[in-house]
């Protein structure tokens, strides 16, 4: 006779299981409810995608403040050359953000940007540090609590099983 497995949890006979492993937590920023950003604070990946995209980061804070400096980077006949426009430096000022904040929202895989700086740009000056390196820096504090705190639960977990087997 051929095993019958429970039907309760399916569907179209697809079985439907919740490993619960993506739990995002919320964070509200400055006491604003409008100002909520969820992050999987458990997700490894994360590393991988910060040795990615910093360099990036510092590279686009660099090409900030030659403009700002009415150098301009882009410039390929002379790079030397003084910007004198000030809607041309704010235009390409705008496009260096725009690149800092989806490198930013790439990073943390979640809107990031959106809620942590809804004005300014990402290479204000912010505490001693320009703002994106404040963001990265408080983000992933999280992320070590967590991965500290989950990392522990292992190790009482592991430790349950092994203890039996070790020596005291």
């Amino acid at each position: 006779m051929a095993e019958v497995f429970p039907t309760q949890n399916t569907v179209n006979n697809v079985i439907d299981l919740d490993l619960g492993v993506i739990r995002k937590k919320k964070f509200r920023l400055d006491h604003d409810d409008s100002r909520i950003l969820e992050l999987n604070t458990s997700d490894m990946n994360i590393i991988q995608r910060i040795s990615e995209t910093y360099p990036k980061l510092t590279a686009l804070q660099e090409k900030a403040g030659k403009i700002m400096e009415g150098i301009d980077p882009a410039e390929k006949e002379d790079p030397d050359a003084v910007l004198k426009d000030a809607s041309v430096i704010s235009a390409r000022l705008k496009d260096v953000d725009a690149e800092m904040r989806e490198l930013l929202d790439y990073m943390f895989d979640s809107n990031v940007s959106e809620v942590t700086a809804p004005d300014g740009s990402m290479y204000d000056p912010f505490n001693g540090s320009f703002r994106f390196e404040h963001i990265i820096s408080v983000l992933m504090k999280q992320y070590e609590d967590n991965l500290q705190s989950e990392f522990t639960k292992m190790e009482k977990q592991l430790k349950k099983h092994t203890d039996k087997y070790t020596r005291k």
